[in-house]
């Protein structure tokens, strides 16, 4: 079964817990840090999953685009329709009688103001150079955006769990090896929590490494996989809390 999921490039960056829905209901998985694209192979009752990773843009840039497209031909048929108007009005007045539509002049009256008695050039609006101040002093671009790459592989692997984290979910009684999903870190203090971490072996996946603490209730196996490639594994050592406790 090959499920799509999307993060956010901060969480393909730097890995995310994210909520897998799944015909037996919906499951909490770890994915650590991935590119577009790439697969994340989990098993959840027995039965392979396969999470197709797609990594989402924060906006979508073609709709700023379309609505200025958009607002630039309201604003150019807006034009054509006042120049038609103009059109329109100049050609009825040209079509009547000239001398009706000529303006009558007083010729016993006179202005009260000259418009032409001052010199409208006597300031000059050039005094100050508007160019005096260099607008590129500071470069925009020296600031390069790409020095970090949010999709650059990982080069850590992801941090495991210290003795003294609980986690909830269910470990079966037995010491028979079985396969389980839905064991996450919680608060200790929380109603769900149900086992405590003593003691953590990396780069193994042998649970009898645990034999050698007497206090062992449980034991549990974890393998962190990037493309269906192992990347490291883990044996917690784990105690039971309050009736998980054996």
């Amino acid at each position: 079964m090959e499920i799509s999921i999307s993060l956010t490039p901060q969480q393909a960056a730097s890995g995310a817990v994210v909520t897998v829905p799944l015909p037996s209901g919906a499951t909490q998985v770890r994915i650590p840090p991935v590119r577009d694209g790439d697969v994340v192979r989990i098993r959840v009752g027995g039965s392979e999953v396969l999470l197709r990773i797609r990594v989402t843009s924060l906006m979508n840039p073609s709709s700023p685009s379309s609505s200025l497209r958009g607002a630039q031909w309201v604003g150019v048929l807006a034009v054509v329709v006042v120049l038609v108007v103009l059109v329109v009005l100049i050609r009825g007045s040209g079509g009547g009688d000239s001398d009706s539509a000529a303006p009558s002049v007083d010729s016993s009256g006179s202005p009260s103001y000259d418009p032409y008695s001052a010199d409208p050039y006597s300031a000059d609006p050039y005094t100050q150079d508007p160019y005096s101040e260099d607008p590129y002093t500071q470069d925009p671009y020296s600031a390069d955006p790409y020095t970090e790459d949010p999709y650059d592989t990982p080069t850590e692997t992801p941090t495991p769990y210290s003795s003294g984290t609980c986690l909830n979910g269910t470990l079966p009684d037995s010491t028979t090896a079985q396969e389980v999903s839905g064991v996450e870190e919680v608060s200790c203090s929380a109603s769900d929590a149900h086992y405590e971490v003593i003691d953590t072996i990396p780069l193994t996946s042998d649970m009898s490494r645990c034999d050698s603490n007497s206090r062992t209730q449980y034991a549990f196996s974890y393998t962190y996989t990037l493309n269906g490639t192992p990347i490291n594994q883990y044996v917690y050592c784990l105690i039971g809390l309050g009736s998980y406790a054996r």
